[in-house]
C-alpha cells in the first residue's frame, strides 16, 4: 500500500473511531461539563454534548431552561444567557432519554493556563510548598486538570477532571496558574475556575493549529507537520514507548560487585575519562544501558562533618548518587532527563580532603549523562554560597551494554508534534467561555527566535478566533534567567527568545510579566512561581478589574539617542520612577557601528538612563541584560523588573 493510501485509510479509522465515541443512546457531554465546574459569569454559556440523532436535550441552571435537538451527528448545543457571579453552588440538569446533574458547580472568572514545563510545575514542587499547600484552602477556587495527550486530529472531548482547592488537592495544580488565581480571588472575592493545560517541552507549534501553521508559507518544516505524516507519527510515538519501557525493564539494577565502584581506594586505571556535562554517546560511548560515573574531590577542612548538597542538573535518564561508597539518592522517572538531580550529603559522610563522588546512570534510549544541554555547573556546595565545581573530566566504566535502540522515522519527539496538543488539550475546551488566557513557554522554541516571532502572535490570534472573541485577554510570562553567568557580554538563544516575547506586546490586548530577576542558574524550572502568579494578576487586575492606576510591567524600552559619548534610553512604565535594585545600576553593555560589545557605566537621569564606557568612544548600540542570565538591577518604583532589549535590531 502507498503511504498516500495508508494516510486515507488511518483517516478513515480515526473518522470512524470518533464517531463511534459520539453515537450514544444516552446524553453525554465534554469531562469539562462535570462537578465542581466553574462557568463564566456575564457570558453566553455554550453548553454541548452528544445524543441520538433527532433526541431532544433540556438543560436548567440558574432560573433557565434551554432545548437542543441533536443533529444528524448526534451533537447538539444550546446558549445559556449571560450568568450573574455567585458564589453559592448550584446544580445544572441535563435531560434526555437519560438525566445528567452536574453538582457544586459556581459562576465567576475562567481562565486557561498552558504552555510547557514552568506552566506545568505543579504548586508541591515550588517555593516553601509545604506552608503553601497547607494554606490551599479556598473551595471558591477550582482547577479542570487536562491529561496529556495528543492528538492527529482536533479533538471534541479530553480525559479531565475539575478540582476543587483544598489542601489534599492544591498540590497538583500549576503553582503559576494557582499564585494567579489566588491573587485575584482574594482581592475580588470572585470565584475562579482556571483549565491547566501545559506540557513540559512543548514548544510554540504544539499548541497552534494545523490550519494556521499550514497557511503560513513562511514557516519552515518541521514547524509545519503534514497531516499524512501523523501516521508515521503515531509509529514513532508507539516505538519510543516500547523502546522505553522494554530498556527500562532489562535493567537488573545494580550487580553487588559493582558497589564496589563507588568506594574510596579503587583503582581505576581502566576507567575511561568522560566529560561532564555532555552525552556519552558524543564522546564514543555507542550504547544505552548503565554507566557509571566517577570523581574525586578534594574538601576543605573546614567543611568535614557538615552537610552538604550535591547537584548533578538534568541526567538522562535514571540515575543513582554515592558518597565515598555510600548510596545518598536515586531518580527514576519517565520524564528524568527534565528532572534537576540534588541530593544531600549527610556529614558523616564528608571528611577533609579526598572523597569520592560516584554516579550510576542508566540510559533507556537516546543520549545518555549528564545533559549537554544546561551548562551550568555541576557542584558540591556547603549551604552557604561556597561550591566545588564539578564540571570537566570524570572516569567512566560501563556496568551493562545494550543495542541503542533505533527509530523507524526520522521525525520530532511527541511533545513537538506540531498542532498535537492544542488537538487532544485545547480543542476540546474551544467554547467553555474564558475570561481569558495566561501563558508560560519559551524554552521550547529558544534557538528559533525568528520563527517564533510569527509563530506566537499567530498562535494568540487563532485562539482567540476559535473562541470567536479577537479581545481575549492573553497575558504570558517572560523566559527567566538561566545557565551560568558570563563574564563578558553575549548573545544567544534565550535572549533573542526573550526579545521574540517582548515583540508579541504589540498584538492588542496582550501583557508580559518580566522574570529576569528570579530565574535559578542551575535550574530551568526556577521555584518562585509566587511572584510570577502576581504579576501576571497585575495585567489581569488593570485590564479585566478595573484597578487602572496599577502599574502592570517593569520599564520597557521606547527610545534611544546618541548624546555626545553617552546613548539615552527612555522608557515606558516607569511606575513611580526608575531605581537600580541593591543600589547599583547594572547589565548595560554598549557598541559602536561595529557592535563589539562592551560592559558600560550607566546612571539614571529622571526617567531614562545614560549610558557610556570610556573604550567606546562613538556609542551606537546598546543592551541591557542581554544574556542567559545576566546581572541586571533596573526597575520602576512598584519594584517590578525592566525586561531586557536591544537597540541594535537585525
Amino acid at each position: 500500500m502507498s503511504r498516500l493510501g495508508f494516510a486515507i485509510c488511518l483517516n478513515i479509522v480515526l473518522v470512524a473511531v470518533y464517531t463511534a465515541d459520539l453515537l450514544y443512546a444516552d446524553v453525554r457531554m465534554p469531562s469539562v461539563f462535570s462537578d465542581n465546574m466553574v462557568l463564566q459569569k456575564d457570558r453566553p454559556v455554550m453548553v454541548r454534548g452528544w445524543a441520538d440523532a433527532g433526541e431532544k436535550v433540556s438543560v436548567e441552571f440558574a432560573g433557565q431552561r434551554k432545548e437542543a435537538v441533536a443533529d444528524k451527528s448526534g451533537r447538539w448545543s444550546l446558549v445559556l444567557d449571560p450568568l450573574r457571579q455567585t458564589a453559592e453552588t448550584a446544580e445544572m440538569r441535563v435531560t434526555g432519554r437519560n438525566a445528567i446533574v452536574i453538582r457544586n458547580v459556581l459562576v465567576g472568572d475562567v481562565w486557561l493556563a498552558s504552555g510547557q514545563s514552568n506552566m506545568a510545575l505543579s504548586l508541591k514542587d515550588a517555593a516553601d510548598a509545604a506552608r503553601e499547600i497547607a494554606a490551599a484552602d479556598y473551595p471558591a477556587m477550582r482547577f479542570f486538570m487536562v491529561k496529556t495527550e495528543l492528538a492527529p486530529a482536533p479533538k471534541e472531548d479530553c480525559a479531565g477532571e475539575w478540582r476543587v482547592c483544598t489542601p489534599d488537592k492544591a498540590g497538583a495544580f500549576s503553582a503559576v496558574a494557582y499564585f494567579f488565581a489566588r491573587e485575584l480571588h482574594l482581592k475580588y472575592r470572585v470565584p475562579m475556575g482556571v483549565m491547566n493545560s501545559a506540557v513540559g517541552a512543548s514548544p510554540c507549534q504544539a499548541w497552534t493549529p494545523a490550519e494556521v501553521l499550514l497557511a503560513d508559507q513562511t514557516l519552515p518544516q518541521p514547524v509545519k507537520l503534514a497531516p499524512e505524516n501523523y501516521a508515521d507519527m503515531q509509529t514513532y510515538r508507539a516505538f519510543r514507548t516500547a523502546a522505553y519501557d522494554r530498556q527500562a525493564s532489562i535493567d537488573p539494577g545494580v550487580r553487588p560487585e559493582c558497589l564496589e565502584w563507588a568506594k574510596p581506594g579503587l583503582d581505576v586505571a581502566d576507567w575511561r575519562d568522560i566529560t561532564a556535562p555532555g552525552s556519552i554517546e558524543s564522546q564514543g560511548l555507542k550504547i544505552d544501558g548503565a554507566v557509571w560515573f566517577r570523581r574525586e574531590v578534594e574538601v576543605p577542612a573546614s567543611w568535614a562533618g557538615r552537610d552538604l548538597a550535591l547537584h548533578l542538573g538534568p541526567i538522562s535518564d535514571n540515575d543513582i548518587a554515592f558518597m565515598n561508597g555510600e548510596r545518598i539518592g536515586s531518580t527514576e522517572s519517565k520524564w528524568s532527563v527534565w528532572l534537576f538531580r540534588g541530593y544531600k550529603v549527610p556529614a558523616n559522610l564528608v571528611k577533609a580532603g579526598r572523597n569520592v563522588i560516584a554516579v550510576r546512570v542508566f540510559d533507556r534510549m537516546g543520549e545518555g549523562g549528564f545533559c549537554p544541554s544546561y551548562p551550568d555547573p555541576l557542584k558540591l556546595a556547603d549551604g552557604e554560597g561556597h561550591a566545588i565545581n564539578l564540571g570537566g573530566v570524570w572516569k567512566c566504566k560501563v556496568e551493562l551494554a545494550l543495542k541503542p535502540a533505533t527509530a523507524p522515522v526520522g521525525l520530532p519527539e511527541p511533545y513537538g508534534v506540531p498542532s498535537g496538543f492544542f488537538n487532544a488539550m485545547i480543542a476540546p475546551l474551544v467554547n467553555y467561555p474564558l475570561r481569558g488566557f495566561i501563558w508560560y513557554q519559551g524554552e521550547g522554541n529558544a534557538g528559533a527566535a525568528k520563527q517564533h516571532d510569527a509563530l506566537f502572535p499567530a498562535m494568540i490570534r487563532s485562539w482567540r478566533d476559535k473562541w470567536g472573541d479577537g479581545r481575549l485577554p492573553f497575558y504570558f510570562v517572560q523566559l527567566a534567567s538561566f545557565r551560568a553567568r558570563v563574564a563578558q557580554p553575549s548573545d544567544g538563544g534565550w535572549p533573542r527568545l526573550r526579545e521574540s516575547q517582548l515583540k508579541a506586546l504589540a498584538v492588542p490586548g496582550t501583557g508580559m510579566a518580566v522574570t529576569i530577576d528570579i530565574g535559578d542558574a542551575g535550574d530551568i524550572h526556577p521555584k518562585n512561581k509566587q511572584d510570577v502568579g502576581r504579576r501576571l494578576a497585575r495585567w489581569a487586575m488593570r485590564d479585566c478589574y478595573g484597578d487602572t492606576g496599577l502599574e502592570v510591567s517593569g520599564p520597557l524600552y521606547e527610545s534611544h539617542a546618541a548624546e555626545g559619548g553617552r546613548v539615552r534610553i527612555r522608557f515606558k512604565h516607569v511606575g513611580g520612577g526608575l531605581t537600580a535594585r541593591g543600589g547599583a545600576l547594572k547589565g548595560f553593555a554598549i557598541a559602536g557601528s561595529d557592535k563589539k560589545f562592551s560592559w558600560a557605566q550607566a546612571e539614571i537621569d529622571g526617567e531614562s538612563v545614560l549610558v557610556w564606557s570610556e573604550s567606546v568612544q562613538k556609542p551606537l548600540h546598546v543592551r541591557y541584560a542581554w544574556a542567559d542570565n545576566p546581572e541586571c538591577t533596573l526597575c520602576n518604583g512598584a519594584g517590578l523588573p525592566a525586561s531586557p532589549f536591544r537597540t541594535d535590531r537585525d
